[in-house]
């Protein structure tokens, strides 16, 4: 009604004829009917992105009047406009003792998103990470780890202080524990996960705290309390060095940055988890093959099995064939060897995914027996590598990809006997060429963890040979993460090389040489894969007993042994 009476009142305006300041004063008038009143900025507590600042209004009533032509011209008042505002970026920042992947996580956020977010380091923010009560974020893992040259297998979470120098990430010095409080002058803190390493290795012994994703094959993962993350019973809730990791401030503010990030939930997800297992000889012949006669075909697999049928890949290297007309076993006999076709229930049992043929002794009972034996494989849907049907074949790798980790075995026999390897039409092992190291390097940058192995001389003492290191760092160098001798049948040292793992002989795992310890000590090796990389090596240590039979070792018998194999690694 208050801008129809006014629109009224200019088309009257020639009742006011001679007036020429009132006439001037509602000329004025009427030249602003219908503006809209400039906005005023008001800054909400929070946006996504500032706004497009808008136009004055258009007016929608009728339009003013031309004015009369004998009335002196008066420049009409020009609107005179303000840019709108734009809103702050909503602050973040993150508190002492948040974990540093997921601070950085937060930085990548705010440096994504300038419109929207704002990193600060200090003072009050709209939205902080903390350690404190809020909205949930993130669930980090944290572990106690040593270097990989340590016999000692677990720790008492009272017990990290006083065990030797322990390394952790910087973020540690602001956690207040029951065992350790903010930036505790007994632990060294350091921000460099390298240096940690380094530092841990020189000043063995010594323990280091760090995020389980952190971990790397140099380093041993230590029980906790006798939990580990990387049992199938693992409950990240009942784990003393869980970090539950919360955001806080202004509720709008909140659900924004929540609706916004992209960044991890937990550094420990099952479902980036691979476990392979590695083993050593396997010879289903001779003297233990009796004992599977007269003690059962599953026998030598009792005390192992469960290691190997939890993994997620299992691994055997099986050097003798297996054949309808292998006669009973002669526990004494010579050194042509053939495993009778009821001895494969015991690889179906175990569990085994994929099975190398590297072994000098897969042609002992003739090249039928090796086709007879890949038939087997085939249908049990166990994958082969490092042999086959030809020359060709043997140089496939056995493929597998599981929870997003890519792997791929590859093997090869650089010793012979020269009818144990495939030919053109010929079953058999593969021979080490110069093609074997050139198909590491382009699996591994066609980004597969590549897990190498070789057939190599065989050696009875702990320690590798020069010439041996030698072989075996030329396949860590071309890209492998993990190299193993198959060959051996006494247990063989360790070494890194370029991060890679090496292990030059895990023994011996079913064959009946018991006349040294050196050949009836074994190793399983379960290599530990997440998201994409080898993380860690676990040691699974066994005693073969009764020419057949791996058993767990005792505390007594693994000390002993890690003691010999590290110092014969040169640690």
């Amino acid at each position: 009604m208050k801008f129809s009476l006014f629109a009224w009142f200019c088309d009257e305006r020639r009742f006011w004829g001679g007036l020429y300041l009132f006439a001037l004063f509602w000329l004025t008038a009427c030249g602003n009917v219908g503006q809209a009143p400039l906005p005023t900025a008001v800054l909400p507590l929070t946006l996504p992105a500032p706004p497009t600042p808008q136009p004055l209004a258009t007016p929608t009533g009728p339009l003013p009047p031309t004015p009369v032509a004998n009335l002196p011209e008066t420049a009409l008042p020009t609107a005179t406009t303000t840019a709108t505002a734009v809103p702050p970026s909503l602050t973040l920042s993150a508190a002492p003792g948040v974990p540093g992947d997921l601070r950085a996580a937060a930085q990548a956020l705010a440096a994504a998103r300038p419109g929207q977010f704002a990193w600060v380091e200090a003072g009050e923010a709209d939205v902080t990470l903390t350690l404190g009560a809020g909205r949930p974020l993130a669930e980090w893992i944290y572990v106690v780890a040593a270097p990989f040259a340590t016999v000692q297998d677990e720790v008492a979470l009272p017990d990290l202080i006083s065990a030797g120098p322990l390394f952790a990430p910087a973020e540690v010095a602001a956690w207040d524990t029951a065992v350790f409080t903010p930036a505790d002058p007994r632990i060294t803190y350091l921000t460099d996960p390298a240096e940690m390493v380094e530092r841990a290795w020189a000043e063995r012994p010594s323990l280091l705290i760090l995020p389980f994703h952190q971990l790397r094959p140099e380093l041993k993962l230590l029980r906790l309390d006798g939990v580990s993350p990387l049992t199938a019973d693992f409950d990240p809730a009942a784990y003393p060095l869980t970090v539950a990791v919360n955001v806080v401030g202004d509720e709008t503010a909140v659900a924004d940055f929540l609706a916004a990030w992209d960044g991890l939930a937990t550094n420990w997800d099952p479902g980036k988890l691979t476990t392979v297992a590695m083993t050593g000889v396997t010879a289903l012949t001779r003297a233990t093959a009796y004992q599977m006669e007269i003690g059962g075909v599953l026998g030598p697999g009792t005390a192992v099995g469960p290691v190997l049928q939890s993994a997620d890949i299992a691994h055997v290297s099986n050097e003798v064939s297996f054949t309808p007309d292998c006669p009973y076993p002669d526990p004494i006999g010579g050194t042509t060897f053939c495993s009778r076709e009821s001895y494969f229930e015991l690889l179906t049992w175990l569990g085994i995914d994929v099975v190398e043929l590297t072994g000098n002794h897969v042609n002992d009972w003739g090249t039928d027996a090796l086709l007879y034996s890949l038939d087997l494989y085939e249908a049990a849907g166990m994958a082969v590598f490092g042999g086959g049907a030809d020359a060709a074949a043997a140089q496939q790798p056995a493929f597998f990809e599981h929870n997003g980790n890519r792997i791929a075995f590859v093997g090869c026999n650089p010793v012979g006997p020269a009818y144990a390897w495939a030919g053109e039409a010929k079953p058999g092992s593969r021979f080490c060429d110069e093609t074997f190291t050139t198909q590491i390097t382009q699996l591994a940058a066609a980004g597969y963890q590549v897990i190498a192995t070789l057939q190599y001389n065989e050696f009875y003492h702990y320690a590798p040979t020069a010439q041996q290191q030698s072989d075996f760092a030329e396949l860590a160098q071309a890209g492998a993460v993990a190299v193993s001798g198959s060959q051996a049948h006494h247990a063989q040292g360790f070494a890194f090389v370029d991060g890679a793992f090496i292990h030059y002989g895990p023994g011996n795992l079913f064959f009946d040489q018991m006349d040294q310890v050196g050949t009836r000590q074994t190793f399983v090796d379960t290599y530990v894969f997440y998201d994409g990389r080898l993380l860690t090596v676990d040691l699974w240590t066994g005693l073969i007993e009764n020419y057949c039979c791996p058993r767990e070792m005792t505390p007594v018998e693994r000390e002993a042994v890690l003691t010999a194999v590290f110092q014969a690694s040169g640690w």
